[in-house]
């Protein structure tokens, strides 16, 4: 091992609007299905008939959209319910049983149909039964009358929900629901039943479409139905809306949910699929929180006026407590920043609505799915990527009758106070664009680093490094996750390119949100855990590590990974899996940062920054800092032993601990280091020998030399690998070469020669981005290059002899009485 001066380690239903939960999808109006689906021509004065062909259902199935959207409004559901039980009921007096359901701004009909006589009959009747006027006397009213008592018995359960009604579609009734007289009736079907609210839809073979559109092209011409009217928009700055939930959800319990109204139907039903996904961004931030929240469901719906998102989010009892006002609007907050941002990243080709169609395994569905779609548009009043959002909170009184909910204004401020504490970031950001490269980067580290650390648990933030990069390594295959571990940084680096067809900042938030959920965000399971304790305990147990562990228990007594940060034997095996989790948990809650090397430009490299902020929970007004740093206490001179098997090669440190409160001394350290350090530097021409067939053989194998500890505990280390034979000579060497510079043998040769090994180091570093991203993550400059007079006033302040801690790491000596180094005191090691 040569000694590397950054001791950083990597290492290696109802009637929602053709909803379909967090998965569906939607086109905008009137645009013709693609591939296998299409729209066939009826002629003008016809509704559409839109067309999806498939194979081997045996029948076809035929479907009717109409939308009742902004007809008697005050009405809610009983339109669309009423109308729908109007129709079913000419429809069955007619012998054809269909499936024909209402819902708050429409209803669909759909029905199988085996031949091309039976799909003509079908669209004939139910042209006719559609545009029939209704009479005083007429026997569906019956039937009427029976839904519209059903739906009084499924009401909202308080007005606050209209809203959330209205826009994932469902049937509740308003609490004043009594049946529409014939003349109101009437007034609502032919306001509905006409064209520009009717679109009718057909999925099987080609006999079924063929059938279906010569008989609406040969029938009379239809009347025009009511104008569609852009239903209002809340206002942007619309305050939460809070309810009494009590006998809807558990006592004591919360109920968020968040509304988001889209332009483009598209939208919002693309951005479901991922806010609906359990182990998705929005379920796992909210998990996170110290009251976790649960997302209930994720509804996305079309309209005739845009597209509708509606997440219903539930918090518990148990985690309120006396704080639930600030809790719960915590997750409020959280919820509806993550699902506007979903909305807004989310890609939503034109075509979403026609691959929804073409994907329903029964032809009902497909035909039903490509209707209702077809009557599907955009707001055009809005610009198309505009999102509003709002929010509703239910509460729930507790068991006992004095525990009665948070008071609204209370909730409402604190979601108020929450918001703008989601909206300011809480992550430090350093970013940097670096134009053609094949892959952008991606660092979140924790700026504590081991600060906390004692020799107890020394390793345990390396272990949740380790365990948070190997469980986001198992879920993304096209990117490369590895810990980060530094005595100053703990956290996670992960780098990949891009996707074919991804956009540089859809590429970099992918990157971002690996990163940021695996060190912010992600329980770490047990299972990672072990498997990363089992990596560094292996690696602790190696010479090299034993070694360096026993010189880092010298240097920083009580906190030896204050020098190796990725632990010793002692505090990973006796650290617990709470202990882990409590460390991880420590680290979210402190101040964080993140470096981006973007690979195309600024606005990418911006992107990554936001996303990895909104993973990190936050309260408003909270201070994130790092545990006030213990007091180093002095390092331990002397010379320790560490015993290796028979038969392994022997080495040596020899490290000059610096005074941390020095500013200067780290960079002179480096310079002599760097002097010393090289085929051409002092300690080759103390170590090496002569050269020459008569010269004697060289003292050690190799050596090396640089700073570690950095920044709590530096010290300058010198490294030597040698025969046990020659080891103590070797190392008498190396005491005796820092005693001469002590004294001032240093010339302007050796300063130059540091310099150039400088330059090569900085060379070499540049070349290698998982290097520049730590750079710049650190916010690394060059220091200033130390003048002869600085190096040598160093060297005289610092190398003595007697501050030295030694290392001795070798094989069992056949003399046990031998005494490695003569006149010191020697203290045994041993580092399992």
């Amino acid at each position: 091992m040569t000694l590397a001066g950054a001791r950083a380690v990597v290492l290696a239903a109802s009637l929602p609007a053709l909803a379909c939960g967090a998965g569906s999808h939607g086109a905008p109006a009137n645009q013709p299905l693609r591939g296998s689906t299409g729209a066939r021509p009826t002629g003008d004065g016809r509704p559409s008939l839109e067309v999806v062909l498939r194979e081997g259902d045996g029948v076809g199935a035929l479907s009717v959209a109409v939308t009742t959207d902004g007809l008697a409004p005050d009405r809610g559901a009983l339109v669309g319910v009423a109308l729908a039980a109007l129709v079913e009921a000419r429809l069955a007096a007619r012998g054809i049983e269909a499936t024909v359901a209402g819902g708050w701004d429409g209803w669909r009909l759909r029905v199988l149909a085996g031949s091309p006589a039976e799909a003509a009959g079908l669209v004939d009747t139910v042209r006719t039964v559609l545009l029939a006027p209704v009479t005083a006397d007429e026997a569906a009213l019956s039937a009427v009358a029976r839904k519209t008592a059903a739906l009084a018995h499924r009401p909202l359960p308080d007005r606050a929900l209209t809203d959330v009604a209205r826009c994932t579609g469902e049937a509740f009734g308003t609490g004043s629901d009594a049946p529409p007289t014939a003349a109101e009736l009437e007034s609502w079907r032919s306001a509905a039943h006409g064209l520009g609210r009717v679109a009718f839809a057909a999925a099987g073979e080609g006999w079924l479409a063929d059938a279906a559109a010569q008989t609406l092209a040969r029938a009379l011409a239809w009347p025009r139905a009511a104008p569609v009217v852009e239903s209002p928009w809340p206002a942007i700055d619309t305050r939460a809306v809070v309810y009494d939930a009590s006998g809807e959800i558990a006592p004591g319990s919360a109920r968020v949910i968040v509304i988001a109204r889209t332009a483009a139907p598209e939208r919002a039903v693309s951005a479901a699929l991922a806010l609906g996904d359990p182990h998705g961004p929005l379920a796992t931030r909210l998990a996170a929180l110290d009251a976790p929240a649960q997302v209930r469901a994720v509804t996305a719906t079309s309209h005739v006026d845009g597209g509708c998102l509606a997440a219903t989010v539930d918090l518990e009892a148990r985690d309120l407590g006396s704080d639930a006002p600030a809790r719960i609007a915590t997750a409020a907050a959280l919820a509806r920043q993550e699902i506007a941002v979903d909305i807004a990243d989310a890609a939503a080709p034109s075509d979403l609505g026609r691959s929804l169609a073409t994907r329903a395994a029964d032809p009902r569905e497909a035909a039903e799915r490509a209707a209702w779609w077809s009557l599907a548009g955009h707001r055009s009043s809005t610009a198309q990527d505009e999102v509003r959002v709002t929010l509703i909170v239910g509460l729930a009184a507790g068991r006992d009758a004095s525990d009665a909910p948070a008071p609204a204004d209370a909730i409402r401020s604190e979601i108020d106070r929450a918001s703008l504490a989601w909206h300011a970031p809480v992550v430090e950001a350093r970013t940097r664009v670096e134009r053609g490269q094949g892959e952008a980067w991606v660092l979140v580290a924790s700026t504590c680093g081991t600060l906390s650390e004692s020799g107890g648990d020394a390793g345990v933030g390396a272990t949740v490094a380790t365990s948070a990069s190997v469980q986001a390594a198992e879920g993304g295959a096209d990117v490369s996750v590895e810990p980060f571990v530094a005595a100053d940084g703990i956290g996670v680096l992960v780098h990949g390119p891009a996707r074919g067809g991804e956009s540089s900042e859809a590429h970099a938030r992918r990157l971002a949100d690996v990163a940021a959920r695996a060190l912010a965000a992600d329980p770490l399971t047990a299972g990672h855990v072990a498997r990363a304790r089992t990596t560094l305990l292996a690696r602790s147990a190696s010479t090299d590590e034993r070694v360096l562990g026993a010189l880092a228990a010298a240097i920083a007594p009580g906190h030896p990974s204050w020098v190796d940060p990725t632990g010793t034997a002692f505090g990973l095996s006796t650290t617990s899996d709470d202990t882990v989790s409590m460390k991880a948990a420590a680290l979210r809650e402190g101040p964080l940062r993140v470096a981006v090397l973007a690979n195309v430009d600024a606005a990418q490299a911006a992107a990554a920054a936001r996303a990895v902020d909104r993973w990190v929970a936050r309260r408003p007004g909270e201070a994130r800092a790092c545990a006030t740093a213990p007091p180093l206490s002095v390092p331990r001179a002397g010379t320790y032993a560490v015993d290796l098997p028979a038969g392994a090669p022997s080495e040596a440190l020899i490290a000059v601990p610096l005074q941390p409160a020095d500013e200067e001394a780290p960079a002179a350290a480096a310079w002599i280091a760097a002097a010393l350090d090289g085929p051409g530097g002092l300690l080759a021409r103390a170590l090496a020998g002569p050269g020459g067939d008569a010269a004697p053989a060289p003292l050690a194998r190799g050596w090396s030399a640089a700073v570690l500890g950095l920044p709590r505990a530096p010290a300058l280390v010198v490294r030597i690998e040698a025969p046990d034979t020659t080891l103590d000579a070797a190392v008498a060497q190396a005491r005796a070469l820092l005693d001469r510079l002590r004294q001032g043998a240093i010339d302007d040769a050796d300063r130059s020669r540091a310099a150039a090994a400088f330059t090569r180091a900085r060379t070499t570093g540049d070349l290698d981005p998982r290097v520049r991203a730590i750079d710049l993550w650190r916010g690394s400059a060059p220091a200033a290059a130390p003048s002869l007079e600085k190096m040598r006033a160093f060297a005289v302040a610092t190398l003595r002899d007697e501050a030295l801690v030694i290392v001795a790491a070798r094989p069992p000596r056949v003399d046990p009485r031998a005494r490695p180094f003569p006149g010191r005191e020697t203290r045994t090691r041993n580092r399992e």
